[in-house]
């Protein structure tokens, strides 16, 4: 069987598409690597890229993105909404097809030593890839954001785990990780109030005790002057409808209702298939002899 493996990095850029596109370029130039998505958020200031193939290929590609991000991509100058410490921010390894964690982690490893190498960012890893336990979870490393790691690289328990404890000038730092496919998406509410949003999301955090790899935050969008609920998932673990409800109950609490969602990157057709069948009070649907495409 051919191994498959998926790169997900994240770019603090969503509002240049030409600097978007440079990214993407970068990627389709390697041949055994795909980019299959890339999902740009300009309230968040921030584009995913999802890119699957060979783990050679990915690998190869993953690192001309990063390269092309530090070339075009300047912290002094960034602002949004979502936390970020780099132009290159989170970017996971998942293991696909005939891949395992432990050989994620090795491309994980390669990627990181090779960027704070030749780029000269500091690389933090986390999840699966962590090197000490304090960092499994990325939003212990993500936290100081940007303008707070400035102040903090140079401490002991902040050195990184490739390269100097020193922030690149532009480009700031890079956390880099292995983790479980994930489900990213938000939810909008009729409100401005983000200390409200903020409450909602804590809701089934597994921080605060919530759903197992659940995580989430309330941000505030300026542009829209509403609030949404940013979360990401395990729909392995917790289906997309039961973490939409439980924000409807929620925002019930306050006066508030659901206005909207949306899936930022890609999507297991299951993880839909979930919410479908949820909402539709389906009855002895078969999925696999019903669904069409299925069955071409």
């Amino acid at each position: 069987m051919t191994k498959l493996v998926e790169f997900i990095p994240n770019f603090s850029e969503g509002r240049r598409q030409e600097v978007i596109d440079q990214i993407s370029e970068a990627a389709q130039g390697v041949p055994g690597a795909k980019l299959i998505n890339v999902n740009v958020e300009p309230s968040y200031n921030r584009c995913v890229h999802t890119v699957v193939g060979d783990p050679e290929a990915v690998l190869e590609a993953g690192f001309r993105m990063c390269q092309k991000a530090v070339e075009l991509i300047d912290m002094n100058h960034h602002k949004g909404e979502h936390p970020r410490i780099g132009a290159v921010d989170a970017s996971p390894f998942i293991p696909l097809e005939d891949m395992t964690a432990k050989e994620c982690v090795d491309l994980c490893n390669r990627l990181g030593e090779r960027v704070a190498k030749e780029l000269q960012v500091p690389v933090y890893l986390y999840e699966k890839a962590a090197k000490r336990p304090e960092r499994v979870k990325l939003q212990n490393i993500r936290h100081p954001e940007y303008e707070g790691l400035l102040e903090l690289i140079d401490k002991p328990e902040w050195a990184p785990d490739y390269g100097e404890a020193k922030m690149h000038p532009t480009a700031g730092a890079m956390p880099l990780g292995v983790r479980n496919p994930m489900v990213a998406f938000n939810i909008s509410l009729n409100t401005s109030d983000v200390a409200i949003t903020k409450k909602i999301a804590q809701s089934f955090r597994e921080a605060k005790g919530g759903y197992a790899e659940a995580r989430a935050i309330g941000v505030y969008l300026e542009d829209r002057n509403i609030c949404q609920v940013s979360c990401m998932i395990n729909p392995q673990i917790v289906s997309l409808y039961r973490i939409i409800e439980m924000v409807r109950s929620e925002a019930k609490r306050y006066g508030l209702s659901i206005i909207g969602t949306d899936i930022c990157g890609m999507v297991s057709q299951s993880a839909l298939m979930d919410c479908c069948e949820y909402y539709m009070q389906l009855e002895n649907f078969d999925r696999k002899a019903q669904i069409l495409e299925e069955l071409l």
